[in-house]
């Protein structure tokens, strides 16, 4: 489905925070479908306490928007400290929630800023975590875990612990700006939780089209005859119709999603379910509506948020001549079908 993405999407000053396991990012191959995260599921950091450092550091403004931040420089965090400066009242996220969060981080022993405020103002909706996603950096979570929308907080810790260890600070500062021994403040808003499915209004089947069963959790089941002949040009069919955004080329996306391949009726990548390689029951994954191929970029453009959509899309509107390296279900002629929620949408940074 996918072209090329990161999982989540962040503006270049916070990408350096996107992987516990290399400074880039988790990439795909150039014709590759998302994997759900394999990493075991993270403490969300709830008994993590305040400390002198997070308690010191100053957070003016209002939450929402981009604050001033003052971190003095020489303070040393033994351990993890957490201040929560604002609880919201919004709904308080569980593990493998993703949430829309403000961001910035600071190396308070150089007095350094790391990332420049970010996720605010023109870039709100720009950076999307998964609590307790451990292929990215812990101190993300434990930043923004356990806190209900509406929530500022102050997290600090040396930057081995913030990272995961001392190769990812060395992996993600290859310049030597930030040393594992440095302590770390990350500051931010918990701006929004993304639903874990689509809550849409049903709408009437069309005739013709694969059915579509839906799980508890929401995980689709895909029945159709697959011996039929698939449709000579990409049809789709709106399943739950939303109220939210209407999502436009060029934005980002956060969906569910499953692919199913039409002459093997073979499942090829989905983002629920751990029996398919995830930690949690499901892994939404976050992309450009332009980092996909044709006929999901489709299905997704021009469509609100909360809606379900099923695609039936031709081989030239899928991967054609450029099947996905990474598996052997899909051929240069193989109808696809996907079935996908839309959970969020927000513009895509300039510098993707």
């Amino acid at each position: 489905m996918r072209r090329t993405a990161p999982v989540i999407v962040l503006a270049a000053a916070a990408a350096l925070l996107l992987s516990a396991c290399s400074g880039s990012g988790a990439k795909s191959d150039a014709a590759s479908t998302p994997k759900a995260s394999t990493a075991k599921t993270a403490d969300l950091g709830c008994d993590i306490k305040p400390g002198d450092v997070s308690n010191g550091v100053k957070v003016t403004g209002a939450v929402g928007s981009a604050p001033t931040v003052d971190v003095a420089k020489g303070l040393t965090a033994k351990t993890e400290e957490r201040t929560v400066l604002t609880t919201g009242t919004g709904v308080k996220p569980a593990a493998g929630t993703s949430v829309v969060v403000g961001f910035a981080a600071y190396d308070s022993t150089s007095g350094a800023s790391i990332s420049a405020p970010f996720g605010w103002g023109e870039t709100k909706g720009e950076l999307i975590i998964q609590l307790g996603d451990g292929t990215k950096v812990p101190g993300l979570t434990h930043t923004f875990g356990c806190a209900p929308v509406g929530s500022r907080i102050v997290y600090a810790a040396p930057a081995s612990t913030a990272f995961g260890s001392a190769d990812n600070v060395s992996s993600n500062f290859t310049d030597g700006s930030v040393k594992a021994t440095d302590t770390i403040v990350f500051t931010g808003d918990v701006l929004e939780a993304i639903p874990q499915r689509a809550d849409g209004a049903d709408q009437a089947p069309k005739a013709g089209f694969p059915t579509v069963k839906l799980a508890s959790d929401g995980q689709p089941k895909v029945t159709y005859d697959k011996a039929s002949t698939p449709p000579s040009a990409t049809e789709i069919e709106v399943l739950k119709k939303g109220t939210g955004a209407v999502v436009k080329a060029g934005e980002t996306v956060t969906v569910q999603y499953q692919g199913t391949e039409w002459k093997s009726g073979k499942i090829f990548d989905e983002s629920w379910g751990t029996a398919h390689g995830g930690t949690f029951p499901s892994t939404p994954a976050s992309f450009p509506t332009t980092g996909v191929v044709k006929g999901f970029s489709d299905a997704l453009v021009g469509q609100p948020v909360g809606s379900q959509v099923l695609v039936v899309m031709t081989p030239a509107d899928g991967y054609g001549a450029n099947p996905p390296a990474n598996q052997t279900t899909i051929t240069k002629d193989s109808t696809l079908i996907f079935v996908v929620d839309i959970l969020y949408t927000a513009p895509t940074p300039a510098q993707q």
